[in-house]
């Protein structure tokens, strides 16, 4: 096959390739492509898309119309599939084909043999599967323009309730098998699984950090279904969410936005959250963005009667005419070459622990600590601090940041005391007084009592700044903290301590019991204080400088390699517009609107706003 992967990047015959496209159904006939079939549209749309600079196209291959019958899977659907593929091709397009598709928009397109049997543990289910991705993979093996074959799109919601009762080890063979299937078939083709935010967000056994079968780590995520407070489509969250969802998701493989758009807005703003998300998910390091969708849609078929607001998701009208989001993907992909940027090892890690997304439901175990990594990652790019995410075990760096977690297991605990040994900075907020508190040896303190009333610890002062505390958004119980071998370098206005400096081997530890991270998923806790201040008082005592001085907090900096040599992206992720001044001509502005980006080269910017 033509497409593999390196170093996180996909590459095609050897070059890299960056996956621009969109999701596509009909507009006439919706998710009844392979049975209303009309070759004449499909090869049209295909088209267009081609004209616009896209160069990858998302088909849904829904199960019932490819396999009607338990032990046949139909000829006529087969052939339909191979001349798309080899359309897509003439136009010049890639294809993502997902295979076990019956979630779609909220309901169930059903194989009407499943009979709500387990699609993961039911034995005959599995010899269909089976039969069926090979099926697939023969069809497909000639075409080298198929980028990858997807198990299923949020398959896990076929049944949520089979699926969380599934181990992490019952998600790992049933994605190693099918995949082994689709290889022996098509050797080198790509395999990936696309999940919603649950993926990342949620305990559930599937997700971006299980899938050692596969090639691509697929994820993608819609702000109002969000499972952390985003305040609004046009917030400095949103825009962070899904290129978020791909920076975990490269902690573990190479990572794929599978789906990108918005609902429930007008089409300046569905414009405006494309335009920064996309720029900001590339320049971050994921392989690719598909969009959602391709076009309006008239069909009035399932799953549009049951939810009629699916068919306005389009980036065209139903008359074919581009609304202003059509305008700024073909932006973002004439800029493709340059968002795509290679970035050197940053100084700085965002860890992720061994149960960041919490596991067990027993009175013993809390909620994951995904979202106060979330808001870890939204206050150092505020702080404009480059870092990296990582999982397992630490490279040398000068600084390491581990957020609130909710438990830390010995092993983590062991990776952080290793990281300071070594000379590096930890910086580690208590998430659950509990289960994550790694021991007065590691932090220079003892952890007095827990009080369910925060009284005294309103607010955290250190060196005349003050950064005010909401207890009740937080799960962690606010507690006192004794110090016994480590400098208090911050005090509530009780007195106790809330950040402690404490050295450990060669390096040294900053720990705060404060809920920093975990108050800030309040709407408005994250831009109503200085946090990105606290973050860059926290880097400096680890030696690390931000990637430039004056820039506004809600502008967004990446720097690395694009094709075209050494290049700096800026994302304007706020509501209001900024102003930059170049420094090689002084008086000379750029002005970044609200959600807008560029690309510079080294010294054409200053970031001085007025």
């Amino acid at each position: 096959m033509a497409f593999t992967v390196h170093q996180g990047r996909v590459l095609r015959d050897g070059a890299p390739f960056t996956a621009l496209g969109v999701n596509y159904h009909p507009s006439q006939a919706g998710c009844r492509l392979w049975s209303e079939w009309n070759p004449q549209v499909v090869k049209e749309d295909f088209r267009r898309m081609a004209a616009d600079g896209l160069n990858t196209v998302r088909l849904f291959l829904f199960w019932r119309d490819f396999m009607p019958r338990p032990d046949d899977v139909d000829e006529e659907a087969l052939s339909r599939l191979e001349w798309a593929v080899a359309a897509a091709d003439e136009a010049g397009l890639a294809c993502v084909l997902s295979l076990l598709t019956i979630w779609m928009n909220g309901q169930l397109l059903e194989v009407p043999w499943r009979a709500d049997r387990s699609p993961w543990r039911d034995p005959e289910l599995l010899r269909a599967e089976e039969m069926y991705v090979r099926a697939v993979a023969r069809v497909v093996r000639p075409h080298d323009n198929v980028l990858a074959l997807d198990l299923g799109d949020e398959l896990w919601n076929i049944d949520m309730a089979e699926a969380r009762r599934l181990s992490r080890d019952d998600v790992a063979v049933w994605q190693r098998r099918l995949a082994d299937a689709i290889r022996q078939e098509a050797p080198g083709t790509l395999v990936t699984q696309a999940d919603d935010a649950s993926g990342v967000f949620g305990p559930e056994p599937y997700g971006s950090d299980n899938g050692a079968a596969l090639d691509l780590v697929g994820v993608h995520g819609f702000p109002p279904w969000a499972p952390v407070p985003i305040p609004s489509t046009m917030s400095y969250e949103a825009t962070n969410l899904v290129p978020f969802l791909a920076r975990f998701a490269s902690a573990h493989g190479t990572a794929m936005v599978d789906e990108l758009g918005s609902y429930g807005v007008d089409e300046r703003t569905a414009a405006a959250y494309l335009g920064a998300t996309a720029a900001s998910l590339l320049a971050g390091g994921a392989a690719g963005a598909l969009v959602w969708c391709w076009q309006d849609l008239a069909s009035r078929d399932e799953p549009y009667r049951e939810r009629p607001q699916e068919r306005h998701a389009g980036l065209h009208h139903l008359d074919g005419t581009p609304k202003p989001a059509m305008h700024t993907l073909r932006k973002v992909v004439r800029a493709a070459d340059d968002l795509a940027l290679r970035r050197a090892p940053a100084s700085t890690l965002l860890y992720l622990p061994e149960r960041v997304r919490g596991r067990g439901h027993s009175y013993l175990d809390g909620p994951g600590s995904v979202p106060a990594t979330f808001q870890a990652y939204l206050m150092l790019k505020r702080a404009h601090l480059d870092f990296d995410l990582v999982t397992g075990e630490p490279p040398e760096r000068a600084y390491l940041v581990c957020p609130a977690p909710t438990r830390l297991t010995l092993t983590d605990i062991e990776r952080l005391t290793a990281f300071a040994d070594r000379g590096g900075t930890v910086y580690l907020s208590l998430g659950d007084h509990l289960h994550a508190f790694p021991g007065p040896e590691f932090v220079g303190a003892e952890l007095v009592d827990y009080e369910l009333d925060p009284v005294g610890k309103s607010e955290l002062r250190w060196d005349g700044g003050t950064w005010p505390l909401d207890w009740t958004t937080a799960t962690v119980r606010p507690t006192t903290l004794r110090a016994t071998t480590a400098r208090v370098l911050a005090t509530y206005p009780d007195n106790s301590p809330a950040l402690l400096e404490h050295r450990v081997g060669a390096g040294k530890v900053l720990f705060s019991n404060a809920p920093t991270e975990q108050q800030s998923a309040r709407p408005g806790a994250l831009t109503g204080a200085p946090w990105e201040e606290f973050h860059r008082r926290l880097a400096r005592r680890a030696g690390v400088a931000p990637l430039l001085d004056g820039l506004p907090p809600d502008v967004e900096i990446v720097s690395g390699t694009g094709r075209g040599g050494p290049r700096t992206v800026l994302i304007n992720h706020g509501r209001h517009p900024v102003r930059l001044e170049h420094g090689d001509e002084p008086g000379r502005l750029t002005e970044l609107a609200a959600k807008e980006w560029t690309v510079i080269a080294p010294g054409e910017a200053e970031g001085a706003p007025r």
